[in-house]
């Protein structure tokens, strides 16, 4: 089964800045948190199953 990209995505200069602070802000809630790292992953090109093992998250997860 040949490894699936995660939906091209090309975020601005300003919502990549937001992004990560939302991927490494102290108060951000959890779900957020991981839902920008898998954003930002997306947007360096990484396939679907890279970033569930970067994350540690369901590859499912990832693609939803």
């Amino acid at each position: 089964m040949p490894v699936r990209n995660a939906c091209p995505t090309a975020p601005s200069a300003a919502e990549r800045v937001r992004l990560k602070k939302m991927a490494y802000g102290h108060r951000t809630e959890h779900w957020l948190r991981v839902r920008a790292h898998v954003v930002l992953h997306a947007a360096r090109g990484r396939s679907n199953a890279h970033i569930a093992q970067e994350t540690g998250l369901h590859l499912d997860t990832v693609r939803r």
